[in-house]
């Protein structure tokens, strides 16, 4: 299954968002309740620091919530589109190695999932991700993205 979802998702970004393969992003877990997005530490993601760039950090938090709201999307089996409409970013520290992200905000997005089809409006809601520093298990940086949900038209 893990192996499947992986697949899906290399594929999907190399035909829709393929700058996202730059990073090397590995989905580690994916269930309803929650996913979680490994962004290593090379070449492509450090900065002139030697930490994870800006940008490769912004890949994880959009990895993590738009694949569980795909997730949720795919089975609720309504045409439904998403966006982000926005991010707030609290950085707690360098993040010095890789980073994993996580979006354990299943519950809340199958609701908004639920009041868009049902609202027939677009709905939008801050979700939470967490950034995480493998080699430690330390919180890098509390990051909070407005996810957008609407009918497809």
């Amino acid at each position: 299954m893990k192996l499947v979802a992986t697949l899906k998702m290399y594929l999907f970004f190399l035909f829709k968002v393929p700058m996202i393969l730059w990073c090397f992003p590995r989905l580690n877990t994916m269930d309803n309740d929650g996913v979680s997005v490994t962004i290593p530490l090379n070449f492509l993601t450090k900065n002139h620091l030697g930490s994870m760039y800006f940008g490769a950090l912004m890949v994880g938090v959009d990895l993590a919530c738009g694949l569980l709201a795909f997730h949720l999307i795919e089975q609720s089996e309504s045409r439904l589109s998403l966006i982000f409409k926005d991010v707030h970013a609290q950085f707690l520290q360098r993040a010095e190695g890789s980073v994993r992200f996580e979006c354990l905000e299943g519950a809340l997005i199958q609701d908004m999932i639920q009041n868009a089809i049902s609202s027939q409006e677009r709905v939008s809601m801050p979700v939470p991700v967490k950034g995480i520093l493998v080699k430690t298990n330390e919180c890098v940086a509390e990051f909070t993205i407005t996810l957008s949900i609407k009918i497809r038209s």
